[in-house]
């Protein structure tokens, strides 16, 4: 028997307009299965949306060295 479990993110909202929230996180073996658990696991609101993606999909962004780069910027800033 091997283990297929893959880790799923959960994000919601609450209402319609809200912003997207990180919520948590679930294991399962398939999409399906990681929507029923979601849905279960985290049923403390009546969210208005609900979805899961998995943690794998998700692909870093190398952030540019421009003026929204924060360590560039604290870096080049003087105490006064």
């Amino acid at each position: 028997m091997t283990n297929n479990k893959k880790e799923y993110f959960v994000f919601t909202r609450i209402k319609r307009g809200d912003e997207l929230l990180f919520i948590g996180s679930v294991d399962a073996d398939t999409d399906n299965l990681a929507k029923a658990y979601a849905n279960y696991t985290y049923d403390e609101e009546d969210w208005f949306e609900m979805y899961v993606v998995q943690k794998e999909h998700f692909l870093k962004v190398a952030l540019s060295q421009g003026v929204m780069n924060y360590e560039s910027r604290v870096k080049g800033a003087e105490v006064l």
